[in-house]
């Protein structure tokens, strides 16, 4: 099961929390202490909410519970596990009626941080902030949860886009090596496709991918302070001027031009990766969530699985953000403000996190974690190197669950546009800038 930041469901759900936890018309918040050292043993019940109910992850999560309780006999614990959509569903149903699991599920960026500005979700800077357990984690992971200088989540993983390619298609094409600047892979593209093979299989039929791009090349082209003021939506009238979101654009561009090919993006990014796999294409964008579908338990032929690598968007030059950037995000674990056992749910959640069961997160799962020094326990192939590669790395939230909601919509349209030739950079920059204006009369007159 890919795992992908909001679709346009997604998003109209975020912009139901934002009036969920406004409390316009709701019942008042209900907040208890916010006490974090247990009187004793662990003791009490706790509701658990998340996502995870795929067969490939449950059970981790459920075993995960048994042995927290067969350590702790005074405890019970309700884990809950529905999918994606159901979870939305739900999440919102209790955050409108105010009664929260103790602990629950959040994507980062916008979507926690609509918990944390409705007052739902607990302020754990207390226990994280210059403990042990705080310096545990990847800083990046963290701060995915930290909103005003505060926590309000713990990070469970982490995921983020690489390019994985084919050894023997490069080789065959004269590429010496993974490009290690944007001009060398162009040119290595160029190459790919003089040789007879598409150089990137890239499928943008729902649109994520296009902003996964473009969460890379802003970062990468923008300074992180003007970024951050422009995608909460803080920017006003001169929201997203800055000249390195048009070389963004016009990043997106000649990459469509030089490495996708003639058969257009419209494909599903499923479709993309069975050219990648079957050797019709050289390379896909793909999430190291993803990894596992490279390997042959995943469905991989055998000559692919055993011949594979994988590299990061390399530097664009002359670019004014973070030439280490790299898109990618973390999945987090709230508690409730409302929780009568704040104790015991950041008890569990130290657990939950603590070394041994990070391990396990990427051994049993695959899953990158958000837990340092846990890169050795990885099987699967590529994960180790992801791991270490992207500790050194500066996390770019995805666009689309970092960015204000009235500037997602006009930012992915123009982003097909680019891909699909219609649109040049600046006219795509041009309607970036109108959603912005929109959203900040739409802010002031609120």
């Amino acid at each position: 099961m890919r795992r992908t930041p909001a679709t346009v469901a997604g998003r109209l759900l975020v912009i139901l929390l934002t009036l969920l936890v406004s409390g316009c018309g709701q019942a008042p918040v209900r907040v208890t202490p916010n006490d974090f050292a247990l009187d004793g043993p662990p003791r009490g019940h706790l509701t658990v909410l998340e996502k995870w109910a795929d067969p490939e992850y449950a059970p981790y999560f459920e075993a995960a519970v048994r042995e927290y309780e067969r350590r702790n006999p005074g405890v019970r614990i309700d884990l809950q596990a529905v999918g994606d959509q159901p979870y939305k569903d739900r999440i919102a149903v209790l955050a409108a009626s105010r009664k929260m699991p103790d602990i629950y599920f959040a994507w980062p960026g916008r979507y926690a941080r609509k918990f944390a500005d409705g007052r739902l979700a607990a302020d754990l800077s207390e226990p994280l902030d210059g403990t042990a357990w705080g310096r545990s984690f990847e800083a990046d992971a963290l701060d995915a949860f930290t909103f005003g200088g505060r926590r309000y989540g713990v990070p469970l993983d982490m995921d983020a886009k690489v390019f994985a390619y084919s050894k023997e298609i490069f080789a065959r094409a004269g590429v010496p090596r993974e490009p290690r600047t944007f001009p060398e892979l162009l040119t290595a593209c160029d190459r790919i496709s003089a040789a007879g093979r598409t150089p990137l299989a890239f499928g943008n039929q729902y649109g994520w991918p296009a902003g996964h791009l473009l969460t890379q090349f802003n970062a990468m082209e923008v300074p992180p302070a003007v970024l951050a003021r422009d995608y909460d939506g803080d920017g006003g009238t001169e929201a997203f001027t800055h000249p390195g979101y048009e070389r963004a654009f016009d990043d997106l561009a000649q990459l469509r031009k030089h490495c996708m090919g003639p058969s257009g993006t419209s494909m599903s990014h499923e479709s993309a990766q069975t050219r990648l796999l079957y050797g019709k294409a050289a390379m896909q964008y793909l999430e190291t969530l993803e990894f596992s579908y490279l390997s042959t338990k995943g469905g991989a032929p055998a000559k692919f699985a055993a011949d594979w690598d994988f590299f990061t968007m390399p530097a664009v030059p002359g670019a004014a953000g973070s030439a280490g950037a790299v898109a990618g995000g973390a999945d987090g674990l709230l508690v409730a403000n409302s929780s009568p056992n704040k104790a015991l749910a950041v008890d569990f959640l130290k657990f939950l996190t603590s070394p041994d069961q990070a391990r396990k997160v990427v051994r049993d799962l695959g899953w990158l974690s958000a837990v340092r020094g846990t890169a050795d326990a990885a099987r699967l192939k590529g994960l180790p190197e992801a791991q270490r590669t992207l500790a050194a790395k500066d996390m770019a939230l995805w666009l689309d669950t970092r960015a204000d909601d009235k500037i997602v919509n006009p930012y992915l349209s123009a982003a097909e546009a680019v891909l699909g030739g219609r649109s040049s950079a600046a006219e795509a920059v041009r309607q970036v800038r109108e959603g912005a204006r929109q959203a900040h009369r739409f802010r002031v007159r609120d």
